[in-house]
């Protein structure tokens, strides 16, 4: 349901960025609609996800995926990868995702991150706003497994400082592609997540952030873990909706003629 509650709530915003000063409303872009997934195989799924995206790139857009559960970014991820084939994935989130399996499963939200860097390098992930871990995955943060810009990197050091680091970590790669995992704002701004974790991200760290880090080489976001039956006053979906605007109206103010 948070594609269709994402598209709803875009609908009361303005589309006129005051950030890039980009009037979205005059910008050529496409709803392609849900992908339609017939399969209840999660591996299966996640492949028609895979070659839907792909083809999304081969015909030059720059696709925005709308999402609930945080595991069709291996999909989607996958297709950047292989598209581009030098692709940097800076994944903002609470938790970091690195488990190697949960619940009995390598496939989940809780692994995606880790099925990531198995496919495209732990040079090529990037984690941002992490401040939720387990014992586990703690461990691979110590051991420099990957790397991350903690929630409390923005308080103590600044947004130059994290845009600056952020920078200089997709400074070799050819392709960068964003997901948004809503849980990384604090609960004060989106209640209607999965797994809420106090100590967030405001809106501002991020939708300040874009404009310090965006150029013609991001190819492709995501938006994702938003669940309307925890948000009744589609205030999550709202935020979804601003993020999806504001990363829209950078990326055009870079690549408009």
């Amino acid at each position: 349901m948070a594609p269709l509650y994402i598209r709803l709530a875009a609908q009361n915003l303005e589309y006129f960025s005051m950030r890039f000063g980009v009037d979205l409303e005059s910008v050529l872009y496409v709803d392609e609609g849900d992908i339609v997934v017939a399969h209840e195989n999660l591996q299966r799924a996640l492949e028609v996800v895979r070659m839907v995206s792909e083809y999304l790139f081969s015909l030059g857009r720059v696709p925005v995926f709308l999402g609930g559960e945080h595991t069709i970014t291996y999909g989607t991820a996958r297709a950047t990868g292989e598209y581009y084939k030098n692709v940097c994935v800076v994944v903002f989130d609470a938790h970091a995702d690195l488990r190697n399996e949960y619940m009995g499963s390598r496939m989940s939200h809780a692994c995606v991150v880790s099925r990531l860097v198995e496919v495209l390098g732990r040079d090529s992930v990037v984690l941002v706003g992490t401040r939720a871990v387990s014992r586990e995955e703690y461990e691979k943060l110590r051991e420099g497994r990957i790397r991350y810009i903690p929630t409390r990197t923005f308080r103590k050091l600044g947004l130059k400082h994290v845009a600056q680091v952020l920078s200089d970590y997709v400074s070799s790669c050819r392709a960068v592609y964003i997901s948004v995992d809503m849980d990384v704002f604090d609960p004060a701004f989106a209640p209607g997540v999965a797994t809420p974790e106090p100590d967030g991200l405001t809106p501002s760290d991020i939708l300040d952030l874009l404009p310090e880090i965006l150029s013609s080489k991001f190819v492709a976001l995501d938006v994702v873990e938003v669940v309307p039956p925890y948000d009744p006053s589609m205030v999550t979906s709202m935020l979804a909706a601003k993020v999806v605007i504001e990363f829209l109206s950078g990326l055009y103010s870079h690549l408009k003629p």
